[in-house]
Formats: C-alpha cells, structure tokens, sequence
C-alpha cells in the first residue's frame, strides 16, 4: 500500500506524542511506501535521516487554523495528494479540513467535545459554553465530511464518537507509551537539584482550560497547613503560559520545565515521583501508560475516562476539589505499601494496551479494510 501519513496541523499537545510514535512504528512494517505530511510540532521529533527509502517528508508549517486559514490547507494538501496519488490517508488527529480523494483514516481526540458530562462545564460561563457548542458543531461537520472512518483509543470514547457523529465506522486502538520508553535514552533535564526529602509530582502536558492545571496552587496550600512543606509539582508550560495562569499565586513549590521533547519525556519522569494528573476531559493521556512503565504511582481525577484507562493502577480524588486532591496526596505518600501496590497494578494495567507496534499493526490493517472498500 501506499500510505499517506497527514500531520500537517499539528502544533503542540499530546496528539504530538500520537502521531511521533505511529510514524516511526511504520518503519517495522517495511511493505508499505509512507509519504508523511509533516506539522511544525511533529518535526522537531523526528528524526528524518533515520528513516529508510520507503519514507517521504512533506514540511509544513500552517501555524493557528482560522476559518480563512482553512481553503489555504485544504488546496495545499490536494496539490500533494494528486502527485502522490495514496491507496489511504491516516490523519492522526482530526479534524483534517481537508477532503482527500484518497479514503481518509481519521483520529479522534478531542475529549472535551464529547464527554458534555465533565464538571468542567460547571465552572466556565454562558458565553464560553455558547463558544463551545458553535466550535463543536463547526469541528463535527468537518470530521463527518472528511473521514471515512474513525479510530479512538478507549471503548468509552468509541461509544461517545458513534453517537456524536452518528456512524458505526469507529475503530478502538488503544494507545499506550512511545517507543522511547522501551529505550530509556537519559537527557539533562533542566531541572534544580533535588533537595533533602523533596517529593516531585510530574503533570507533563500543554495548557488547554480543561486540564485544569490552576487547582495546583490550592493543593499546595493545602498540603503545607498539614506541615508538608517538601512537595513539588513539575510542569512542561511554555514559559509564558506558566507566568499567565499563575501570576496571582505563590509558585515557589511548582517547577516549570518548559516543553520537552517525547524523547526527553523518559528523563522528565526519571526525576520525579509521582505523576498528577488533573484533567477534566480525554479522550486518551499517554501519561498514563508512560507512568505505569516507568513505576510511577498516579494520582488523578475521579472520572470516567481516567478509571476506564487506569482501573486499579491509580488512586483518584474528587475532581476540582484540592483538599480531596491533598487528601489523596498525603495517602499515598504515607503508605509505602499502596505505593508498591499501585506500581505493580500499573504494569499489569499495560498488558490491556496495545503495544506501540500492534497499534501501527492495526491502524495499517484499518487502512487495507478501507482500501478494499474503494474496490
């Protein structure tokens, strides 16, 4: 087959991580020619010359999607798709706004689109509410009108996608670690020293409104009236963004590193104790897997997804609540024994997610499936 890999929007998030790991998992299926759209934030994770002749690299760099902005993506990736003329397109993360010839392979990741359930809904305002539901509608008429089918990553999701979308043509591959993992590869991280009995909580993730980063400081305040003046929350926000969110809050126990790297996320949890995980709504976090590989207990939100990903390798606490959230904390610092009892949960739990290979395996099995159907 002719594969073409469409990642052309993509900028920063998780969807990065997604499409970084499927398109080098590629490399083990060496049947296949592979022409890759590549997006500004994939390209700074790849690494090109590593590939061999069966690969081809398109550079893109769309910066924000508009409405304007759209005619310009949809005529530039047709222009390439009728040179390269592709048996199917995999589009890691939709929407594409763009309608191939080809049938189009569409990933669908945008949890906070169809879980109208999440309590995130309780704390933002009318008019955000009403920005929402036109986004929403906006992005599901792009994703009925380009895809040809849909994969997802948890059954939770694909039921939620069936139903939004109003098609039976979505496919479960569920995600787990980058390959990276398998290869602990260690990067300096910019990290201060350790102090004496410091304890580190790691949120490796953008910003979005959503992931609800903000209640950190209310955790921490809560923390230190218990007398637990030694933890320390570590985030990967653009510097700016780190400044903007918190610019009315003490930070003196959250440690910004910046964006990194998947190849540099190994390290990042090497570093670190404890992954936290405040989200609100995903469809999918690969932090989850990568801190069960890397025997990291987890910390996060009692909420659908989050149990459906994690089970019993995790310990949960009301979501949006910092003095359950530290309730949580303290639990799991104090008892040695449900730390260990998390960390061997957390790699049992990997056994229920594809491998990074079997995922590609699959994902390329769909595209044969959809192929068939243009016959």
């Amino acid at each position: 087959m002719k594969i073409l890999i469409n990642t052309a929007k993509l900028r920063f998030g998780g969807a990065i991580q997604v499409a970084v790991s499927f398109i080098n998992e590629c490399r083990n299926f060496t049947e296949n020619e592979y022409h890759v759209f590549v997006g500004q934030g994939v390209g700074k994770s790849l690494r090109k010359k590593d590939f061999p002749p069966n690969f081809y690299f398109y550079d893109f760099n769309f910066g924000i999607v508009t409405l304007r902005k759209i005619p310009v993506i949809s005529s530039e990736l047709s222009k390439y798709e009728k040179q390269i003329k592709p048996d199917c397109v995999v589009t890691t993360s939709g929407p594409s706004y763009w309608h191939s010839t080809a049938p189009q392979l569409m990933g669908f990741n945008l949890g906070i689109q169809i879980y109208y359930d999440s309590p995130y809904f309780k704390t933002i305002s009318p008019y955000r509410k009403l920005r929402l539901y036109i986004k929403r509608k906006m992005l599901f008429w792009y994703f009925r009108r380009d895809a040809s089918a849909y994969i997802v990553q948890t059954d939770d999701v694909n039921q939620r996608v069936r139903k939004a979308l109003k098609t039976d043509k979505v496919y479960t591959v569920s995600n787990t670690h980058n390959g990276f993992f398998n290869n602990f590869v260690k990067y300096e991280i910019n990290l201060p020293p350790k102090g004496e009995g410091e304890i580190r909580f790691l949120t490796l993730s953008s910003y979005y409104r959503h992931k609800n980063i903000e209640i950190i400081p209310a955790i921490i305040k809560e923390l230190n009236q218990r007398g637990l003046n030694n933890v320390k929350f570590m985030l990967t926000l653009e510097n700016s963004t780190f400044s903007t969110i918190f610019k009315n809050s003490d930070t003196k126990d959250i440690i910004n590193v910046g964006p990194v790297r998947p190849e540099e996320c190994p390290s990042l949890y090497n570093e670190c104790d404890y992954m936290f995980m405040p989200s609100l709504a995903e469809c999918f976090s690969a932090s989850y897997p990568e801190a069960m590989v890397m025997k990291k207990p987890i910390v996060t939100t009692d909420l659908p997804f989050a149990r459906n990903i994690c089970d019993n390798a995790a310990l949960y606490y009301t979501p949006m609540d910092g003095k359950s959230a530290a309730d949580t904390i303290e639990t799991v610092i104090k008892d040695e024994n449900l730390r260990e009892t998390l960390v061997k949960n957390g790699l049992k739990r990997l056994r229920y997610f594809d491998t990074a290979t079997e995922r590609a395996g699959k994902i390329l099995e769909i595209c044969k499936i959809l192929q068939n159907s243009q016959s």
